[in-house]
């Protein structure tokens, strides 16, 4: 789940520039030494020509879930493993604690934050139900 969210909606959808070290070619356009070059992470996880005509579909059970949200190469996040980690026992705990939970509000009224950098949303309301854990005074503990 953690990489197929990572692919549909990299929270980095445009990192800092780059500058070509040397002159190269991509795709028939001519990239001289020097020039800025802009990676867009949030695109990249959306090809149709790798992840195929659903690409633009958050699918768990698609087979390649690759994606760029933590880089690439040389600057390929070295926190990325404990990231993924954090993701599982957090997303594990909280749905755990609350296995009801859903958006607050229709999805088309999320909005996003307005940025060239991240991805996101201003608000993100919910509506939670506790799986109680405590006993309620007159009856067994739930959950």
């Amino acid at each position: 789940m953690v990489d197929e969210t990572l692919r549909w909606q990299a929270p980095v959808a445009n990192p800092p520039l780059r500058y070509a070290v040397e002159n190269i070619t991509v795709d028939g356009v001519d990239i001289r030494r020097g020039d800025a070059i802009l990676v867009n992470y949030a695109a990249a996880g959306r090809g149709p020509a790798h992840h195929g005509a659903t690409a633009d579909e958050y699918d768990l059970t698609r087979a390649d879930k690759s994606h760029l949200a933590f880089g690439h190469g040389v600057h390929y996040c070295l926190g990325a493993p404990l990231a993924r980690v954090e993701a599982e026992v957090a997303l594990r705990a909280l749905f755990g604690r609350f296995p009801d939970l859903a958006l607050a509000v229709p999805v088309d009224e999320l909005r996003p934050v307005r940025s060239f950098i991240t991805n996101g949303h201003l608000t993100l309301p919910v509506a939670l139900t506790p799986r109680r854990l405590w006993p309620a005074a007159s009856g067994p503990m739930v959950g």
